[in-house]
């Protein structure tokens, strides 16, 4: 298994980058200008090639900017969202250099240079459609991997609190990669721009304090904003959108007047990780692994943690149950959210009225059902009769949305 993405100039046929996750070779410098010369070839019939189906795989040719052109290479069943997944590595280079420089290009060798710094953004993302890689900071495309916590309503307040004194005006936090708490305001961004500011934070590697240019590709994509970026705690990370000021010596003297005294809140959030749920969320034994999507908000919570650390494998080791999971919802779940559905999907929309999905193997079951803006995947073991799947997803979402220790 393996997925490759390719950036090349449009015009001139200029590698620009070439990233890979999985068991795959290297590609070669030859094979890049054949991918693209048959692209150029069907523009230059005024025919436009979209993607072709090679040995256990998929080609995908995306266009942006009218510059750059990204080539996929997805083999081994990891061909699902390779078209969101170009759309996403786009968004990560305007992310980092602007939409401006991308549609110039006009000093190549330069642009190759600047780009460097979204790998470690472009390589969380390959990520997510290899199975063998345990995601860190997302794991479907289409919405923002999460934790819900009890403590999440508080550290809002305190988020709120320390936006305003930087004077900045979106600000989240981050434990593990998984966004815990958000400023009220955060949701006026983008899902996209939400994700990748999430990427940035989880991408630091330890930097106490860092202070970068990003651009948003959908709010602003040619004025630049500045994203600082403040490690609280091991694997805990703070970051916020702010003016020019105050420098970030200041801002450094700012994070501990503000969050040095909510130090023990925050060590109380990180326990419910890898659980992602909060303790008061009780699971029957028979499932095996959740995972729950916040429709309105793109916000993504899984777990496969979901009884301790004792939990028996029941034969299926913990990568095979995040891909199993991910592969029912990118195939077959996220029908049941249609307001998921890109515009250049030609799928047939599940109407309305369909509110659950099965799927029935001899190795596990899920069970998939939406209850509002919720909408839960359920891995369940084999033996677990269908009737009583419906009744324990069920009652799962209504766990999920009475339980006071839930806040999104």
């Amino acid at each position: 298994m393996s997925v490759i993405a390719i950036a090349v100039a449009s015009e001139s046929g200029v590698p620009i980058f070439s990233r890979k996750r999985g068991n795959n070779d290297n590609i070669q410098f030859s094979t890049i200008a054949s991918l693209h010369g048959i692209n150029m070839f069907t523009k230059c019939h005024n025919l436009s090639l979209i993607n072709t189906q090679v040995e256990n795989g998929t080609i995908l040719w995306k266009e942006f900017c009218k510059s750059v052109t990204l080539i996929g290479i997805a083999t081994g069943g990891l061909e699902y969202d390779l078209e969101l997944l170009l759309s996403c590595i786009h968004d990560a280079m305007v992310f980092f250099i602007g939409k401006k420089d991308l549609e110039n290009l006009k000093n190549i060798d330069q642009i190759k240079r600047d780009l460097r710094q979204c790998y470690p953004i472009i390589d969380y993302l390959l990520e997510t459609l290899d199975p063998n890689t345990v995601p860190r900071s997302t794991i479907v495309l289409d919405s923002i991997q999460s934790m819900l916590c009890p403590q999440a309503q508080q550290l809002q307040q305190v988020l709120d609190n320390y936006a305003q004194t930087v004077t900045g005006r979106w600000a989240c936090l981050s434990i593990h990669g998984h966004l815990v708490a958000t400023s009220s305001d955060f949701y006026e961004l983008d899902v996209r721009e939400a994700r990748l500011l999430l990427l940035l934070a989880a991408a630091q590697d330890g930097v106490p304090l860092r202070d970068s240019l990003v651009y948003l590709p959908q709010m602003s994509p040619n004025v630049a904003f500045r994203a600082v970026t403040c490690k609280l705690l091991a694997d805990v990370y703070v970051l916020v959108i702010c003016g020019v000021t105050p420098p970030l010596s200041q801002i450094d003297e700012i994070v501990l007047q503000c969050w040095e005294s909510y130090a023990h809140i925050i060590k109380e959030a990180k326990l419910i990780h890898p659980r992602n749920f909060p303790l008061s969320i009780t699971f029957d034994p028979v499932f095996i692994g959740i995972m729950v999507v916040n429709i309105n908000k793109r916000r993504c919570v899984f777990s496969r943690h979901l009884h301790g650390s004792n939990q028996k494998s029941r034969g299926m080791s913990g990568v095979h149950r995040i891909d199993i999971l991910r592969t029912f919802y990118v195939t077959t779940a996220r029908d049941l959210a249609p307001e998921f559905k890109l515009e250049r999907d030609d799928r047939e929309v599940i109407d309305g009225a369909v509110s659950e999905m099965y799927w029935c193997s001899e190795y596990h079951k899920c069970h998939a059902q939406r209850s509002g803006n919720l909408l839960c995947c359920a891995l369940y073991a084999p033996t677990v009769p269908n009737h009583t799947m419906r009744l324990l997803t069920n009652q799962i979402l209504q766990d999920l949305s009475t339980n006071k220790d839930i806040f999104w």
